[in-house]
């Protein structure tokens, strides 16, 4: 089972590069790197583009949900709320917040890979 949902992962990550190397006013995602994680984030015009393709609603599925978190930016619409022992939580799907981040004139989206933790995806929105 985690192999594939590692297979998912990974075809979605392929899918939006693919998404991306078909745009002619898109430009390279910006990528940073720390010692436990790697950030790919997307300019305004590459979130738009993301939100239209709806490759995002891949990490909706039942299979990938336990394998990632959400950061929706402070000014979301999306509820956030305290879970003792995990925290704060947002209640949103991916696809709804790329598209909320993409409604926004520099509505941003940013993923990032944790190298040693059990849920490895993160997806951020920043507006």
């Amino acid at each position: 089972m985690k192999k594939r949902v590692m297979a998912s992962v990974a075809a979605a990550v392929a899918v939006t590069g693919l998404v991306f190397a078909g745009a002619a006013d898109a430009s390279a995602a910006e990528v940073r790197e720390t010692s436990t994680r790697v950030f790919v984030g997307f300019t305004p015009a590459e979130t738009k583009q993301i939100a239209a393709s709806g490759v995002t609603s891949i990490l909706d599925t039942p299979e990938l949900i336990p394998y990632y978190y959400v950061k929706p930016d402070a000014d979301s619409r999306f509820e956030k709320f305290y879970v003792p022992g995990k925290g704060y939580v947002a209640r949103s799907m991916a696809q709804g917040m790329v598209n909320e981040a993409a409604a926004h004139p520099n509505g941003r989206v940013w993923v990032s890979f944790n190298k040693t933790h059990k849920r490895p995806l993160t997806l951020w929105t920043q507006f």
